[in-house]
């Protein structure tokens, strides 16, 4: 297969995990690591790219979460079970799984932020006694908009969860705010520590002044950029970050690594 080369996969299941957003079951073996993209096409339409969020041990079908925000998107979110959904990849580099052996790790996520991390969480479950503390902060719209809950509730009993929701209405368990209030308030072991983010551009730089402001170092923080991606080979250059491109040299990249391209 070259890196043009599409695959029919067979979608098995679809559920409605939060309004608009839809989580796909899909048949077909998919070697990915957590992090890493595909890109999915609907014909004549476009394509589109998702990070696969399934547990990445799986060897028989994965997962994508699919939100209808354009033609492409609300294209494939009138897909059922039985339909065909065109993917090639996957792409990219994925989290630094090695790096994180034995250190805490914060994971922030914002929104569908969450989405390449699970399969992460999927891995670090799985060999919970390799890694120190867990802390998983999130923040979400409303309740409705939180993914995964009943997976999460479940891994709480042994990780640390923390969502705060921009939009919160009555007693809850979640909190009403912004992801940089806990990382503010909460007790980190700074020098153990390597952080993981995704979510929207905007909230990353204010994560960052948090984060260094109470000690962090550049070279602990990774994140996934949500650049448009096109042909996620490098081709196109659409998905550019100064000199790096998102597809190729990324989507993860070290903090001190990327820093000096953005804006550029």
């Amino acid at each position: 297969m070259n890196n043009f080369d599409y695959r029919n996969y067979e979608i098995l299941a679809k559920e409605e995990i939060a309004p608009t957003i839809f989580l796909y079951k899909i048949s077909g073996k998919l070697q990915f690591r957590p992090g890493q993209f595909v890109q999915a096409a609907v014909p004549h339409i476009g394509e589109s790219t998702f990070a696969p969020c399934s547990d990445p041990a799986q060897k028989n079908l994965f997962e994508l979460c699919i939100r209808g925000c354009g033609s492409t998107t609300n294209m494939m979110t009138k897909l059922l079970p039985g339909d065909n959904l065109k993917i090639r990849g996957p792409y990219g580099n994925g989290w630094p799984i090695d790096k994180l052996k034995g250190k805490d790790i914060i994971m922030v996520a914002g929104g569908m932020g969450l989405i390449p991390l699970r399969p992460l969480l999927y891995e670090i479950m799985r060999n919970r006694d390799k890694y120190g503390c867990i802390h998983l902060i999130g923040g979400f719209r409303t309740i409705e908009h939180i993914l995964f809950k009943d997976e999460l509730a479940k891994w709480g009993k042994q990780i640390s969860i923390d969502f705060y929701l921009e939009n919160l209405i009555g007693r809850s368990i979640y909190k009403k705010g912004l992801v940089t209030e806990p990382l503010q308030k909460e007790k980190f072991n700074v020098a153990k520590s390597v952080i993981l983010m995704c979510g929207p551009e905007v909230m990353v730089p204010f994560c960052i002044e948090t984060l260094l402001g109470r000690g962090f170092e550049e070279k602990q923080i990774y994140i996934s950029y949500e650049r448009r991606m096109e042909c996620g080979i490098g081709v196109c250059q659409h998905c550019n970050i100064g000199r790096y491109l998102t597809c190729q040299d990324g989507p993860i990249f070290r903090y001190d690594q990327i820093k000096p391209e953005i804006g550029k």
